[in-house]
């Protein structure tokens, strides 16, 4: 049987002397059916017959049990109904049924025991209201929830990020279990940093405002592996227009995501050193060149080229060439410690370091640093040679004055430029700013020969 059973004491009794004037009120407005108790239809009003789309004679004289559709599960509650109603207590139920014509109907019932004036059971006056529509519509909804969740990712919280339940979706992509993850919070999806972000709590107070977020999100799954998620987060409201959860849709873009992040890379990258490339260099100058502009913050730019490469890539060939390149700049990277500073291939010996929020001491100092770092290198060579590496540094710091940010940037190349081009002047293997020369470290020209002194006279 198809109903849910509520059983209230005491507010179902009248007395039969009223009765028939009730009734009539009743009957006038609302849907009535009377039955024996025993389940025979007695009477049945007009309101009633028109949702079946039955007449009286199909109906009177007939049991209850043609009004619902029984099933052998639903056969004890249905006894159970009748038992309780000949005890004198009222129900209150919803139950389907089937009208003339095949369609589906659902009603919301109240029985009501009519006693006599001994309080015993006489029949059974019912009050019906038709809530096929909002049962049909209800059940819409649950069908196009679960055709979601068999082709959808899915996973619910509460509104502090508690979560209630996930599919089997959800979980192939993180590999959880559900046992695993019911209980615990969304930030075992998150790396710790993000989940210590004040805007990851901003994220959740916006949900439980009611607001609908959806993004590309990066989570972390079981066994540590980053996981990118199109999803939309979907604070499920009440009546009242109240959230009382959160329900969120996703879709695993890991595949698509880590392309176009390694199209990206490539894009802005030089494939023989794996640094930026001056593409990316450009675009990330005018960002900063901007910042700089708006924050007031320094910013400085170092250029870096090998001394007599062009010798060395004739006498030694272009592997040998290659891998001095990519031994470069391995050892600039390694002397560049902050996380915001960009080191670029410039075009072909010639390499560049941008330092944002660095004046001309802190350009100084790593500039320095990355002359004495490659003056220890060496290049093994086949012929059992290992050329000495030097390099030529210049460094300048942004200007401060009116001109537009592109003109800017220009200027800034073109001064640090300058800067290398007199490090070659004063003998290579040396660091000058745009103002002066800057004295070398410890090492010096004469205790260790440059590259182009390994290299034969003619280099």
């Amino acid at each position: 049987m198809d109903t849910k059973i509520n059983v209230a004491d005491g507010g179902g009794r009248w007395d039969m002397a009223n009765a028939p004037f009730v009734v009539d009120a009743l009957a006038r407005s609302i849907p009535t059916v009377q039955f024996s108790m025993e389940g025979e239809v007695l009477a049945v009003n007009d309101r009633y017959l028109r949702i079946f789309g039955r007449e009286a004679q199909d109906l009177i004289g007939g049991h209850h049990s043609s009004f619902v559709r029984l099933t052998a599960a639903g056969a004890a509650d249905y006894a159970t109904v009748w038992n309780t109603l000949r005890k004198g207590r009222l129900i209150q139920t919803e139950f389907g049924s089937v009208a003339r014509d095949g369609r589906e109907v659902w009603l919301q019932a109240t029985y009501m025991p009519v006693l006599d004036s001994n309080g015993v059971p006489q029949r059974v006056f019912k009050l019906a209201n038709d809530i096929t529509h909002e049962h049909q519509h209800a059940a819409d909804k649950i069908k196009m929830l679960e055709a979601i969740s068999r082709s959808t990712a899915m996973i619910e919280f509460a509104l502090d990020g508690t979560i209630l339940s996930a599919n089997p979706l959800y979980l192939a992509i993180t590999g959880y279990t559900e046992t695993d993850i019911r209980g615990r919070h969304h930030r075992m999806f998150v790396t710790p940093e993000d989940a210590c972000d004040p805007s990851y709590e901003r994220f959740w107070e916006r949900l439980r405002e009611g607001e609908f977020i959806r993004s590309e999100f990066r989570r972390i799954g079981r066994d540590g592996r980053p996981i990118w998620l199109q999803a939309s987060y979907n604070p499920i409201l009440d009546a009242c227009g109240k959230p009382t959860r959160i329900v969120k849709i996703a879709t695993d873009i890991t595949e698509s995501v880590e392309l176009r992040l390694e199209n990206a890379h490539h894009a802005f990258s030089d494939a023989l050193t794996q640094l930026a490339n001056r593409r990316r260099f450009n675009r990330t100058l005018a960002e900063e060149v901007r910042r700089a502009i708006r924050s007031g913050d320094d910013l400085s730019l170092i250029l870096i080229d090998i001394d007599h490469f062009k010798r060395f890539n004739d006498n030694h060939g272009h592997q040998q060439g290659d891998a001095c390149l990519r031994i470069v700049a391995t050892a600039i990277r390694s002397a560049v410690r902050r996380a915001n500073d960009l080191v670029a291939r410039f075009g072909g010996e010639e390499f560049a370091l941008l330092l944002p929020s660095a004046g001309a001491d802190v350009a100084a100092t790593a500039a320095e640093t990355i002359r004495a770092a490659v003056e220890t290198l060496r290049v093994d060579h086949q012929d059992g040679t290992r050329p000495v590496l030097t390099v030529s540094v210049g460094h300048a710091s942004l200007s401060r004055d009116h001109r537009s940010a592109d003109v800017l940037a220009d200027d800034l190349v073109e001064r640090a430029d300058r800067a290398l081009y007199r490090a070659k002047e004063a003998g290579r293997n040396t660091v000058c700013d745009d103002r002066a020369i800057h004295p070398r470290g410890s090492a010096t020209p004469s205790s260790r020969a440059p590259l182009s002194r390994s290299i034969s006279p003619k280099g």
